[in-house]
C-alpha cells in the first residue's frame, strides 16, 4: 500500500507522516510546498502546489490512500484580518484534490474537516448534527466550506463511485509541536506557550478566562488517522476527535505558567475585549466504538510535550 499525505509539512501531516513511518507503512508520498521536507522513514517527497489542479493530480499518482491535511489554517486572528482569504485558498486546494482523487479512483480518502461547521447547540455535537440548521456567524464561512467539501467526498464515494471509501475525521481545537507560534496567525494555545518562554508580563487573557476549550494533541489526531486506515472500511464514514474533557483557559495558563517555573508571572485579564464563545462541545463515542481509539494526551501531558519542544526548538 502506498499513502499519500497531502500537506505534510503542517501541525498535523508531520505528526501523522511520523505515525506512519513509526507504524511501518511502506510507502509514503509526501507532499510541500512552502516548508521544506524533512527526514522520515519509507518516505518520498513531492513538491507541488495543490492549488493548481494538474499539480495536485501529480502529488496522487501511484497512491492507493491519500490523507488530506493540507489548506490554510482560519484561525481568529487570521479571519479577523482578512474573512475570506484563508477560507477561499483552503476550498480550492481541496477541491483540487478530491477532483484528482477521483480520477485516479483511489482505494481510500481520510479527510482531515472541523467541527466548525456544527450549530450552537446545548449538548455535545454527534455526527448526524452537521447537517442540522447553520455555522455560528464566527465561524460560518469556514464551516460551510467544511460542509460542502464533506459532501464533495459523499458525492464521489457513494453517488459516483469514483472513490472506494473515505472517512472524515472533525478534530476539536488541534495543538502540539510544529504549530504556528505567530501571535499574528496562531491558535490561542501556542501563543500563550510562547508568551510564556518568553516571559511577557503581563500575559493577558481576553475575556474572564472562563471561556472553555477541547484541546486535542496532534500526536492523538494522528493516532485516530491510524486508527481509521486500519479499519479497513469500504464506506463512507464521519467522526468526531476530541478529548475527554474541556478545559478553560484559565486553566491552560495556570498549567503553562506551573510546567514552565514562570512563578513570578502576572496575568491580567480583560472581560471588555471578550474572549470569544465557549467551544462546542463534542462527543468522539461513535470513533472509539468503531475503532477504539483513545487520546493518550490530558491536557498537563500535552502541554508539557509542547513547552519542551517550543524550548528545544529556540536552543
Amino acid at each position: 500500500m502506498t499513502v499519500g499525505v497531502l500537506g505534510a509539512t503542517g501541525l498535523v501531516g508531520r505528526h501523522v507522516v511520523e505515525a506512519l513511518s513509526a507504524g511501518g507503512t511502506p510507502r509514503i508520498v509526501a507532499t510541500h510546498h512552502v516548508r521544506a521536507a524533512y527526514e522520515a522513514a519509507n518516505t518520498v517527497w513531492v513538491k507541488v502546489d495543490l492549488g493548481d489542479p494538474e499539480q495536485a493530480s501529480r502529488a496522487l499518482q501511484g497512491v492507493d490512500t491519500a490523507i488530506v491535511c493540507a489548506g490554510q489554517l482560519s484561525t481568529t486572528a487570521v479571519l479577523s484580518r482578512d474573512p475570506t482569504g484563508s477560507v477561499l485558498s483552503t476550498l480550492r486546494i481541496l477541491t483540487n484534490v478530491l477532483q484528482a482523487a477521483a480520477r485516479q479512483r483511489l482505494r481510500r480518502v481520510v479527510l482531515l474537516s472541523s467541527c466548525t461547521g456544527y450549530p450552537a447547540l446545548s449538548r455535545p455535537a454527534v455526527e448526524a448534527d452537521m447537517e442540522q440548521g447553520v455555522p455560528p456567524d464566527q465561524w460560518f464561512g469556514v464551516g460551510a466550506m467544511h460542509r460542502y467539501v464533506e459532501q464533495q467526498v459523499r458525492w464521489y464515494v457513494e453517488r459516483l463511485g469514483l472513490i472506494g471509501s473515505a472517512a472524515i475525521l472533525r478534530p476539536t481545537l488541534v495543538y502540539g509541536p510544529y504549530d504556528d507560534f505567530a501571535s499574528e496567525t496562531g491558535h490561542f494555545v501556542p501563543a500563550m506557550i510562547r508568551r510564556v518562554v518568553e516571559r511577557v508580563r503581563p500575559i493577558e487573557i481576553w475575556g474572564d478566562g472562563t471561556q472553555a476549550r477541547n484541546l486535542l494533541h496532534a500526536g492523538d489526531l494522528a493516532a485516530a488517522v491510524v486508527a481509521v486506515l486500519k479499519e479497513r472500511s469500504t464506506r463512507f464514514e464521519v467522526f468526531n476527535v476530541a478529548s475527554p474533557r474541556d478545559a478553560t483557559v484559565n486553566e491552560v495558563v495556570s498549567e503553562l505558567v506551573a510546567l514552565d517555573g514562570f512563578a513570578d508571572a502576572v496575568v491580567t485579564r480583560d472581560p471588555a475585549r471578550g474572549g470569544g464563545p465557549a467551544a462546542l462541545r463534542v462527543s468522539a463515542a461513535a470513533l472509539i466504538a468503531s475503532t477504539g481509539w483513545q487520546a493518550g494526551f490530558d491536557l498537563r501531558a500535552g502541554l508539557e510535550n509542547v513547552l519542551l519542544w517550543y524550548r528545544r526548538m529556540r536552543a
